[in-house]
């Protein structure tokens, strides 16, 4: 399927935009940003039940027993995990939400009773020192980190030189 680079794409006989086909992941798009990310930042083969598919440059786990979704308007083939961008992936709040405290190599953990962890539901930038940052030996605290709230995920953060650059998402911001 052509699309065109300002949005448009080819139109089905009622004026509708076709749908656009899945593209196995492994096939034609580079998923190497996706297993970078995934060794750095995930315990584990958290993607290992599942088949990775993406459209466009999103991407998704879905189920092994699904059946071939070509042709058909699907609003999410399975669990988003995040989005392929010029050589580098972005997770998620799906995938962060999905994930379990454990599961992630690098975490912040707030209690509810702190300040901060208000301070990241509105959308702010926090301070965080870096042994702050629970990781494994030998591993630098600089990247992702998965803000958990009392031992739940929560969402994401960016973690460089002191600084937790907020990734919640803006439309779930307190305000």
């Amino acid at each position: 399927l052509a699309v065109k680079p300002g949005g448009g794409g080819r139109r089905d006989r009622r004026g509708g935009l076709k749908a656009r086909a899945a593209v196995p992941a492994r096939a034609e798009v580079s998923l190497e940003p996706l297993e970078a990310f995934a060794g750095e930042l995930l315990r584990g083969e958290p993607f290992a039940p599942g088949r990775l598919l993406c459209y466009g440059d999103h991407a998704y786990l879905s189920p092994l027993g699904l059946p071939e979704l070509h042709g058909l308007k699907v609003v999410r083939p399975g669990w988003y995990i995040g989005a392929l961008h010029r050589g580098r992936f972005e997770p998620s709040q799906a995938l962060a939400l999905g994930l379990r405290g454990g599961e992630a190599k690098r975490v912040l953990r707030l209690a509810l009773d702190d300040a901060r962890a208000l301070r990241y539901l509105r959308g702010e930038t926090l301070e965080i020192a870096e042994d702050e940052i629970l990781r494994e030996d030998g591993q630098a605290a600089k990247g992702y980190c998965l803000v958990c709230l009392d031992g739940h995920p929560v969402g994401w953060g960016k973690w460089i030189d002191g600084i937790l650059k907020n990734e919640y998402p803006p439309a779930w911001r307190w305000t």
